[in-house]
């Protein structure tokens, strides 16, 4: 193999352990995202685990609270008790915020809430 082949490799493998998992509880006490807010660099990823509820995660504006942006969007989960074994993950690209809400019916409105990378 080349030396350059090698220090590639090496440098892939370094990025990879570089990135991280942002773990976000999605409703397991009440009408919250715990924690809600997350500082997450590119490459990092952010891991979403849904309680009873049937929520979602959904991006927003900050301007626009409470309305999509037409960007993320998990869909509705729902367990019927404990997590789900479904989780919706978001790989970071950039460090600019990211507004996330769920879009059940007034469950933003309660305070359903969360920022990734907040300004």
């Amino acid at each position: 193999m080349h030396p350059t082949t090698h220090l590639f490799a090496l440098l892939a493998l370094i990025t990879i352990a570089a990135a991280t998992n942002h773990d976000v509880s999605v409703g397991s006490d009440s009408y919250v995202y715990a924690p809600d807010s997350v500082t997450a660099a590119p490459d990092d990823t952010v891991t979403f685990h849904f309680y009873p509820g049937n929520h979602s995660v959904v991006q927003s504006d900050f301007d626009s609270p409470c309305s999509s942006s037409n960007g993320i969007f998990s869909g509705y989960v729902n367990s019927e008790s404990g997590a789900s074994s479904t989780t919706f993950v978001v790989t970071i690209t950039d460090t600019n915020p990211i507004w996330l809400f769920c879009s059940q019916t007034q469950h933003c409105q309660s305070g359903m809430v969360m920022v990734i990378n907040p300004p």
